[in-house]
Formats: structure tokens, sequence, C-alpha cells
């Protein structure tokens, strides 16, 4: 029931709306104040979860509980303002204390979260083993925290509209005009903070820099209640003096609420902010999801909102009967979510194009065009819902926050409803038709019976757009998922003449990600795998990839070989896991992951040299997120080693600094080793040198290992490390498992291992005396700017070059100490090892002659791996191409260039000459097989026969460089005769 005072005040609002006046300037000005108020609450927003995630932990879950209780703590506000109002207090003096103290609980916490979570710690470490306990203990530590700024937050909107100046506006457009600039202010923190604030300031300045822009809004709102003190003082003086002392808040307040229209107002929050999450996962399969991404997308919501609202304001006269236009407005939206999806501008985003090379355009153009329209809607029914509530209500305060009380709490409940039941049940494209559909349901709820009449005007509007929203549906195209899916994989399955690579053998959509699962075959057997999240490649069992992923694990076990717990950060395809089970004295492997749909595809993996590493008894599974893992969990290891997804997607810079590499230390046990990821060739090198400056920083003892090419590997030892024999460093390729493997990634002996060095830390310290090291204050020092893979090369050369790599592998203080003295580091014979590293580093990245480069290999080496390599095979291709080769009477023609490089890595030169004179017989030998053939000859001593064959063959020799430097080298070395 509305009181007749209640009436009064509606009705003398109501006729105010027609005065025109000093009032527009008022609410100018607060707007103004509103505007800073937003941008600096966003900042703080996106500070205290990126904090909490490395307090609380960024596991689905955590991240899920971090945010209910932000939530949470808005909805607190929001309650606050529905259930009383405001005494003795000025609104507008009010809503100063309450940004002031934002302002420095804001700060406070920033500053604070970090010494939070290193005083729970032990608290974590003695909950471990009870999950649930664990879990709901952070939720409530959480909540705690966040709960008295976001209460404030809350309260600031709804307080505001109290105040007096705001009595000669209408409330349809006052509420839109502060709501609008509001939210736009968050959209100016969202980009602000992520695009400059941080990476200028670090966490700690960018919370200051926000807590100056709400204290800005405050003084500027005390200048505007100094300015209108006069005017509105009447009222808000008491007779007590003392009582300007008392809670400005009593809660008296009596009305009936319009539970239909807040029953909208809870469902537009909750469908609008589950389609947010659903938003953001689909175009991440255009997109990388970089944190400059996320910003530009949450930017993008935040303008569609703050537009919409500022719409909703300037046309709130003409909407006098808004109740009516409530229908058309969310069938509107229904209408518009599938339009934007149907009309996404995926064009725009060529499937080749590299995810991190998009401009912030491009993902602005994305983002706007799916995004925008939904959120302008969003925008305009707010402040028309809420206009409808308080015509219910009366009291401002009141209306605008049980309106954003329901629309709050559906909002807290939409990220959860879309990442654990929607996206894992339905898939995307049916979680955002549910969205529509949900929108459309609403609308029934405040549609009116005039309104469905066909003689009034908004009965034919009403019914066209039922009657547009079910036809959408019925004839929606369901498989245009399938276009969007195939886009993201399209680059790893199709090559680049349009010949198919590779085929989904696996989809999963889950809670936080999309998976596909790419099978290569060859000759009709698995070759490798490929697995993509969202629209990257995160990891995958091809032979190069396998060299360096199983390394993170031989390196450690070479050093420490009585190794007996190891930890794994990251599954990926298992590959690293596989490795550590080869070795029989490991007697725990604790493998963690973030995703369990990581750990669900384990099975599927199949083929050469690789065995599900989860089916052996040693290995334990946890989902959890790696950094809170290494916090709470009590267990110490031997072996930690660490593969995160690449330092610059979302999430993982915090994988990549000091303290995380700290963290990493404080769980070794004494002299344990831990080794982790540097892909160089994905980032600047200052970036780089940022990182080895953080780990150097957090190790003692640090070496930094590579083969030839761009992914290194950082090793840490805890402790002075101890010298490993010759005969315990032998025993990984002496033991069969892990000999066997240790051969197939190319590393045959042990002076192999050693010529993988590429810089201990004094290195380290020399390159990056002037660098500052990556760090969880400063993420930023990972820009957002493309690498320079020129530059990158340049500088991996400095450490690729064969004399100088020697010389500081000899003369390394760690290399002395732990490396085997019977091998010593300064002996002529390793190298060789560094020259193939070299030779095979420039292949690879410039380009080589090829004969040159396997004449090197087969005359002054034993190895196998680099002979296959030059001829464009490697083991898993050999073992394929020989069982294909058992089952049939004849080697089948596309088989026999892996038989060859097979002989010839095993140095059987007549069994490739034989294979080759075949293709002759078949009249199949082409120019590069006529060389070989003509080379192999020579090399086996039948000269004769390679003047014949090339004599024979002369019309079909193109004279150019290499043919000359071919007659040249066979003529110096064998006698060989040229051709005329």
């Amino acid at each position: 029931m509305i009181s007749s005072s209640q009436k009064s005040r509606v009705s003398h609002r109501r006729d105010a709306s027609h005065a025109v006046g000093p009032q527009s300037g008022r609410v100018a000005v607060l707007c103004g104040v509103l505007f800073l108020s937003g941008t600096g609450a966003l900042i703080f927003e996106t500070l205290w979860l990126r904090l909490s995630g490395l307090a609380f932990g960024n596991s689905i879950w955590a991240a899920a509980l971090i945010l209910s209780s932000f939530m949470a703590g808005l909805a607190l506000g929001n309650a606050l303002a529905a259930s009383s109002r405001i005494r003795r207090w000025r609104p507008l003096h009010f809503y100063i204390v309450l940004e002031l103290f934002v302002a420095f609980s804001g700060c406070t916490i920033v500053f604070g979260l970090p010494v939070v979570g290193d005083l729970m710690r032990p608290l974590w470490q003695m909950l471990w083993n009870y999950q649930p306990t664990l879990l709901g203990l952070r939720f409530v530590v959480s909540f705690l925290i966040l709960l008295v700024p976001t209460t404030a937050m809350g309260l600031t909107l709804p307080v505001i509209i109290e105040d007096p100046l705001l009595r000669e506006t209408e409330f349809g457009r006052a509420i839109g005009f502060l709501y609008g600039s509001n939210t736009l202010g968050a959209m100016l923190g969202a980009i602000l903070g992520e695009a400059y604030l941080i990476g200028a300031f670090g966490l700690y300045g960018t919370s200051l820099a926000a807590a100056a822009a709400v204290c800005i809004a405050a003084v500027i709102a005390l200048a505007v209640a100094r300015f209108g003190a006069a005017r509105y003082v009447v009222g808000f003086k008491g007779t007590d003096p003392a009582a300007h002392s008392k809670f400005p808040l009593s809660f008296d307040a009596s009305y009936w609420p319009p539970w239909r229209l807040l029953f909208v107002s809870f469902g537009t929050g909750l469908i609008f902010l589950a389609l947010e999450v659903i938003w953001f996962r689909f175009v991440r399969l255009y997109v990388a999801s970089s944190p400059t991404a996320f910003a530009i997308m949450l930017a993008m919501v935040l303008a569609g909102i703050g537009a919409g609202s500022l719409v909703a304001g300037a046309v709130f006269r003409s909407l006098r009967r808004s109740n009516q236009m409530l229908p058309i407005l969310l069938l509107a939206a229904a209408i518009l979510v599938l339009l934007s999806y149907l009309f996404f501008p995926g064009e725009l985003i060529r499937a080749p194009t590299g995810v991190f090379d998009l401009r912030w355009w491009q993902i602005a153009a994305l983002c706007g065009a799916l995004m925008f329209p939904v959120a302008l809607l969003s925008g305009i029914l707010f402040p028309v819902i809420a206009a409808e509530v308080q015509a219910s209500v009366g009291d401002l305060m009141n209306s605008t926050g049980v309106t954003a009380l329901l629309n709050t709490t559906g909002a807290a409940i939409g990220p959860l409803i879309a990442s654990f039941v929607l996206l894992p049940a339905l898939g995307y494209q049916t979680s955002l038709i549910c969205c529509a559909t949900g929108y459309a349901l609403l609308s029934l709820l405040v549609t009116e019976r005039v309104a469905w009449s066909f003689r009034r005007p908004i009965g034919v509007v009403v019914a066209a757009l039922w009657a547009i929203f079910i036809v959408g549906l019925v004839f929606f195209p369901y498989g245009r998922a399938e276009a969007h899916f195939a886009h993201a994989s399209r680059p790893y399955e199709v090559g680049d003449q349009g010949q198919v690579l590779a085929r989904v053998a696996k989809r999963i959509e889950g809670t936080s990600d999309t998976w596909q699962l790419l099978r290569r075959d060859l000759f009709g057997e698995p070759y490798y795998y490929r697995l993509l999240s969202d629209a990257f490649s995160m990891s995958a069992t091809n032979p190069r990839n396998q060299r360096y992923m199983r390394l993170f694990a031989y390196l450690p076990l070479a050093f420490h070989p009585a190794a007996k717990d190891v930890l794994l950060l990251c599954f990926g395809c298992g590959v690293t896991a596989d490795a550590f089970t080869r070795k029989s004295t490991v007697e725990r492997i604790d493998v963690v992951d973030i995703s369990k749909e990581v750990f669900a595809l384990a099975d599927l993996y199949s083929g050469i040299n690789y065995s599900n590493p989860l089916r052996d008894p040693r290995v334990h599974a946890i989902v959890q997120d790696g950094r809170f893992f290494l916090e709470a969990s009590p267990q110490q290891y031997d072996v930690i080693s660490g593969e995160p997804p690449p330092p610059k997607m979302a999430g993982a810079v915090n994988l990549y600094t000091q303290e995380f590499f700290s963290l990493m230390r404080s769980r070794l046990k004494e002299n344990g080793i831990a080794t982790f990821w540097l892909p160089i060739h994905q980032l600047r090198i200052e970036e780089a040198k940022a990182i080895l400056r953080a780990f150097r920083n957090a190790f003692p003892n640090v070496l930094v290992w590579g083969g030839p090419d761009q992914d290194w590997i950082m090793m840490g030892i805890d402790g002075p490390g101890r010298r490993v024999s010759e005969d315990e460093l032998r025993e990984l390729w002496n033991d069969s498992p892990t000999g066997a493997d240790l051969r197939t990634i190319g590393i045959e002996v042990p002076q192999q291992l050693g010529a993988l060095f590429l810089m201990d830390g004094d290195e380290i310290d020399r390159i990056t005396h002037n660098v500052a090291p990556l760090s969880d204050v400063y993420p930023k020092r990972l820009t957002d700017w493309p690498w320079d893979d020129e530059a990158n090369h340049r500088f991996v050369l400095n450490y690729l070059t064969a004399p100088a790599a020697v010389q500081r592998f000899a003369h390394s203080s760690v290399i002395n100490r732990i490396w085997p003295e019977t091998l010593n580091p300064a002996a002529a014979e390793m190298e060789p090892f560094f020259t193939v590293r070299q030779t095979r580093y420039f292949s690879e990245i410039v380009g080589s002659n090829k004969f040159a480069e396997l004449d090197l290999y087969l005359r002054h080496s034993r190895l196998r791996i680099p002979v296959l390599e030059v001829l464009g095979s490697d083991a898993l291709r050999v073992s394929i191409a020989g069982r294909v080769a058992k089952d049939s009477p004849t080697p089948p023609l596309e088989v026999v260039p892996d038989l060859i490089a097979g002989a010839l890595a095993q140095r059987k030169i007549d069994t490739a000459i034989q294979l080759l004179e075949r293709k002759k017989d078949s009249g199949v030998l082409g120019a590069d097989d006529t060389f070989l053939l003509a080379y192999l000859y020579c090399l086996n001593g039948s000269v004769q026969k390679a003047e014949t064959l090339i004599a024979t063959n002369a019309a079909a020799i193109k004279k150019d460089p290499f043919a000359d430097w071919l007659w040249d080298k066979l003529e110096k070395d064998f006698g060989f005769h040229p051709p005329d």
C-alpha cells in the first residue's frame, strides 16, 4: 500500500517533470560524479578479483565463489537501501561518506590481500584433506573481506537518487542518466586500468588511482551539496544536534513490493549475466583469451548498458506508459540475442590469422556486433523497470534499492548457471537460445491484457514480435555452431593447399573452456594429436613438441636420479606425465590441472610412444588451480615441473612471476629441482628477460636448457645440488623405458643432454642487470605488444652458436658442480653435439642446404634423429611406415620416403639405395631423389653408378647453384665426374 504522503510526493514529482532549468545542470553534475565513481569502482573490482584469485585460487569453483562474494556485497547494499530510509543526514552527505569509505577500504583490500593469503596458508594446508570445508572457508573469508566496500558500493546509487537536488527531475529520467553515467564510467575503468594504469603503476598504484577517482567524485558531490545547502537545508537538520552522530539509516520502510516487476528485474539480471558468460565463451573461438581481449569485451557490454540507460533517460518523457513498453523491450531483446549471433561477423577474422595477432578494433568490432545491441536494450530495461517500481513503492531510495537488489541477485546467479549448467549440458548455441527464450517468457509477466488486443497498436506490435521470435526459433540454423567450431580448428585441420591434415576426434564444451581434440593420421594410423582450448593450440603430441615436453621430466631426473615424489603442474596432452611414469624409481606423481576436461580426454590419445599416464597407480590427478595447490597442499616434492598456458593468456601471467617461482621453491625438498617452460617465440625479448629475472630471484642455482627451437626450459635447484656420476646419468639410457623414449625424441646419448645447455644464473644476471622481474604487483611487464620474430631469432642465436655455447657450458659454476666429472664438459667430444643443435636450428628457422646437412650427419656423427629430420621424417613416422610396409607384400610408394630416411638413420646405405632404385624402376624418381641416389652411390663406393644415373637423367636436371655445389662436392670427396 502507498500512503497518501507518498502519493502526493509521486504526483508532485511527475508534475515537476515539465520544469526545465537549473535542475538539468545539477543532474549533469551528479552524472559526472557517478561517472567518476563508476570508473574507480570498476578498477577496484578488477583489482580485487585479480588479487582474490591469487589468495583464494583461480579454479572455476574458486572464481565463482569470489564473484559470488562480490555480488553478494552489492546485493546487501541494495537490500539496505530497499529496506531503510535516510534520517538526520542529507543523502548527498551520506553518499560522500560512502565514497570515501569505498576509497579507503578499496585500497586497504588491495594492499592487504597478499598478506591475508600468506597468513591463511597454514590453515589451507591444515584443511587440505577436507576439501568441502576448505572451499566453504575460502568463500566465507572472501565474502567477509569484500563485504564492506561492496555493500557501500551497492548503496551509492540508491542514496544519491534520494537527494532533494533530484526532486524536480522525473525519477525515470534521473535514474536513466545516473545509472547510465555510472556504467559508462565503469566502461572507462575497464579500459583505463588494463590499457594504462596497471602497466604504468602496478596493482598498488592503480588502486591509488581508483581511490583518487572516487575521492574526486566525493569532492564534487561535497561542492554540489554546499552549493544547494541554502535551498535544501530544510528537513535535513534535526532538532537534536546529537542526532547527526546517529547511524544515518532507519529501517522503517513499509511498502508492498510489486513482485512481478521485481521478478522481471531478477530475470533480466540473471539472463544478461548468463549471456555475458556465453558470449565471452563464443568470442574466444575467434579471439585469444588475453587480458586485453577480456577488457574490450567487458567494456563493450558496459558501453551498451550505459548508452541504453542514457537513451532511457533522454526519451523517458515520451515513454509515459512505460509499463506497455516493457514487453516490447523484452521481446526485442529476445530477437536481438538470436540476430546478433546469426549475423556475427566472423569473416572479419581469417582462419589462418594468429589469435594473438588481432588488433583492438577487430576485437571491438566482433564484440560490438554480438553484444552491444542486447546490452543497449538491457540498459534501457533497468531504468524503465525501476520507474515502474517507484510508481508502486513511492520512496526513491527504496525503489532503486529493491530493483537493484533483485537485479544484482539475478546477476550473481546468472554466471553460475551459465558456467555450471547451461554450457556443459547444452553448449553455447543452445544456451543462447535458452536466454533468448527467457527474455520472451519474461515479457508475458508484464504484458497487460490490453496489449493482446489487435485493435490497439501495442497489441499489433507485441503480436508481431512474438511471431518474429517464434519463426526465428522454427527456422533457426541449428547447425551453425559447427561453422564457428570449425573456424577455430581449421588452421590445424587443413593445409595451405587445402589438403586435409587432421580431423576433430572429440569436442567438449566445459565449465570454463571449449576443448577440441584433433587427430592427424599417417598412412591410416594415428600420428599425433593436438588439443585446442577455444581458438588456441594448447598442446600437441607431435614429435617436435614431445621433445621439449618430455625433457621437463628427463632433465630433473638426470640430475636428481633418486627423486621419489614428483609434481606436474598442467597436464596438457599428458606427454610429460607419461615421461615421468617411465622412471620406475619414482613413487608418487601428482598431476594438477585447472580443467577436469583435460583429464577426461586422456583416454582418447593412442599411438606410438604414448600411454595414458592416469592409468598408472602412482599418478594422482587433481583438479585445482596450480598456484593455490602450491599454497594449500602440505606435500613436499623432489621434482616440480610446470607447463602452464602461454604467459599472455588470461590468468596465466601469475604462473610466471617471482612470487610463484618462490612458491614452487618452498614446496621442494632439499636439493629438489623445478623445471618450467619459457616460450621465447611468444614473448618480446624484454618480457623473456623479466621472466628469467623472476626465476633467477627465486632460485639460487639456475640453468636454462633448450633444443634447436625457441621453447626453453628453466631449471632451478633448491640448494647447491649434487654431482651425479656418469653411471647414474647413463642409467636413463640403459633403462629400457626411459632409454627408448630419450632416443625417440632425439636425445640419443648423455652428451646430447649436456648440449641442450643455454645459460646459467650468472649469464641471467648479466643480461638482466637492468631488467625488473615479472611480479604479481607488476603483471603488465608482459605487454600486449606483438613479439618480434627477427629480434627473438637474434637473441636465441646468441646461445645456440656452438663455440660460444661450449665455452659457457665448460665455465658454468653450476654445471661444474653437478655434471659428471668423467664426462668432461670442456672435452672436445662435446662440441659436435652443440654443432648439431646449431645446424638444426638454422635449418628449421632460416633454411639450409639439406644435402650438406645430411652429409654432415651421415659421415661425422652416429646420431639417428638429425638424419630423419633433415629428410623430413621422424621416429614416429618411421615406426608407422615400417608397420605398414611389414603388412604389405611390397611397401606402398607413399611410405618409401620414410623407409629411406629410417634406413639412412641406421646407416643402412644399401637398403636406402634399394628403395630409391625401386622408385626409379617405378618411374617416380624425382629430381631430389635422383640427387640423393647419386650421393648414396658415391658414399657406398659406386661412383660409376652415380655418373651413369646422372648422365641418364641429365635432360631432366636443371643447372642451378645447388646442382653445381653437389657436383663439386661429389667430385672433391669421391672423384665423381660431373656431366658436361
